[in-house]
């Protein structure tokens, strides 16, 4: 896949933000300044209050300049109707990569109950198959996170995570601006794509 094309008009905050979240190998961020910029662009997001100056052929209105917010918005934007997505998860920090198909997008390290409030969220909109990564010490915290969406349409494979972390060296030369939560995240997710090592739990 080339890199997808997303412009940005709306306030430098959310611009920061918005940089922090996308994976710049896959994705290709521009803030845009006219509407002849956007030709090229798959998407554009704007904040709502510059709604009536922008006139580019695909937009989506961001309503909410949380991390969530900024990532539904693209995840909605773009139609991305199933979403692969990676967690590392821990008691104050969970790392969470979201690929589509095998290419990373978005990541971000989030606590545990922001984690279950956006999976809830991206489960309105797309097909979520969720990898986990488990080992003693977390698996209670994984029966909880598998708790809290069993209401949901969510795809759950449980990860080894001691055959992941085979794959961290060769993915910290790639993304070397990932946190240590967010790398284990993205570890978990090709380890449950790649099929091997992964007990899939069902639709919870």
């Amino acid at each position: 896949m080339d890199r997808l094309g997303v412009g940005f008009v709306g306030r430098s905050s959310t611009w920061d933000l918005l940089r922090e979240l996308v994976f710049p190998n896959h994705v290709s961020l521009r803030y845009v300044g006219s509407d002849t910029e956007c030709s090229s662009l798959d998407l554009v997001l704007v904040e709502g209050y510059m709604t009536d100056l922008v006139h580019c052929p695909r937009t989506y209105v961001i309503d909410d300049v949380s991390v969530d917010g900024l990532v539904e918005a693209l995840i909605r934007g773009l139609g991305l109707g199933e979403l692969n997505v990676g967690v590392d998860i821990g008691n104050s920090r969970c790392g969470v990569a979201i690929l589509t198909n095998d290419v990373p997008i978005i990541h971000a390290t989030l606590g545990f109950p922001r984690l279950v409030k956006l999976l809830r969220r991206l489960s309105r909109y797309s097909r979520i198959n969720l990898m986990v990564g488990t080992s003693p010490g977390v698996s209670e915290l994984v029966r909880d996170l598998l708790g809290f969406l069993g209401d949901v349409d969510v795809r759950v494979s449980v990860v080894d995570e001691e055959v992941a972390n085979s794959r961290r060296g060769l993915l910290e030369d790639k993304y070397p601006y990932l946190s240590t939560d967010e790398l284990d995240g993205l570890a978990h997710a090709y380890t449950g794509l790649s099929r091997s090592s992964v007990r899939v739990v069902g639709t919870v």
